[in-house]
């Protein structure tokens, strides 16, 4: 029913090479997908007791995250932290998790994304936001079973419920962010291609997403960056920086470390390195 997709760079859960966590990930309902990047589950019976660390890296995209502990309604968090982090995995985990586009948890629940950025936030904090009833519903609906497949049936039919009480839109954010890492136009030119003035523009990136459009603009060509590596480390950071929209290295080697606080050659031995380790990881977990 779900399709089950190749793992993102997103901010939470990370999602590089994550198979000794039990990680996977899904497409939404398509009537979604313009505003959801993907579902994911984290599943796993027993971690080794040193567990593991993984790095979340920021994109401009939030998350709404289930924890699922047994004979319990699950625990909800929206995170909206926007710097590099860290999440550790240990013991039993059956987590879910809806990771929205930038400005996705905006136009589906009219969330106030400049106060909340850079913050972990318990659901009963936005009771407002999420309209709690509905939610105390979804709860208690996913909590009634283990099945991936239901869980993220209930989880459509509450977002797409969302999104016609919303009256969720294809907005300014939504249609410019596919081409906003790779494209060289000005902000009069993409204000221009939405039919709205600068000032309006820059307020609804401010108002949507919690960020600047510069600032995401980086963000996206970062992420574009690392997916690149992650890819194919064997190939040369200077293409990398040009295929991620970098136009100096020099721009590109500050940006990445900015938001990394690694270089991308460094990032990239992290990931050769990680990948040569990556079997005795699964071992350990057998």
């Amino acid at each position: 029913m779900y399709k089950v997709i190749a793992p993102l760079d997103t901010t939470s859960p990370p999602t590089n090479i994550l198979a000794h966590l039990g990680f996977r990930s899904f497409l939404p309902h398509p009537h979604l997908q313009r505003w959801i990047q993907c579902y994911w589950a984290i599943q796993h019976p027993q971690l080794p007791a040193q567990g593991f660390s993984e790095k979340l890296y920021p994109d401009g995209g939030t998350n709404i995250n289930f924890q699922f502990i047994a004979n319990q309604i699950p625990q909800v968090t929206f995170n909206a932290i926007q710097t590099l982090n860290t999440m550790h995995f240990a013991g039993t985990i059956d987590l879910l998790g809806i990771r929205f586009h930038p400005g996705g948890a905006f136009q589906l629940f009219g969330l106030d994304m400049p106060e909340l950025i850079g913050h972990h936030h318990a659901a009963e904090d936005l009771d407002r936001d999420f309209n709690n009833a509905q939610l105390g519903e979804l709860r208690e609906r996913l909590a009634a079973t283990h099945h991936i497949s239901q869980r993220l049936g209930f989880i459509d039919d509450w977002l797409l419920q969302q999104a016609a009480q919303q009256l969720a839109t294809l907005g300014p954010v939504q249609q410019l962010l596919p081409q906003l890492s790779h494209s060289s136009d000005s902000i009069e030119d993409m204000s221009a291609r939405v039919n709205i003035s600068r000032r309006q523009l820059e307020r609804r990136f401010q108002q949507e997403v919690g960020l600047t459009l510069v600032h995401l603009k980086q963000l996206q060509r970062v992420r574009r960056a690392r997916q690149l590596i992650s890819l194919n480390p064997h190939l040369p950071l200077v293409d990398i920086a040009q295929e991620a929209g970098f136009y100096d290295q020099a721009h590109f080697i500050r940006q990445f470390q900015k938001v990394h606080l690694l270089t991308p050659g460094e990032y990239r031995d992290k990931k050769l390195e990680k990948i040569r380790n990556q079997p005795s990881l699964e071992n350990t977990t057998q």
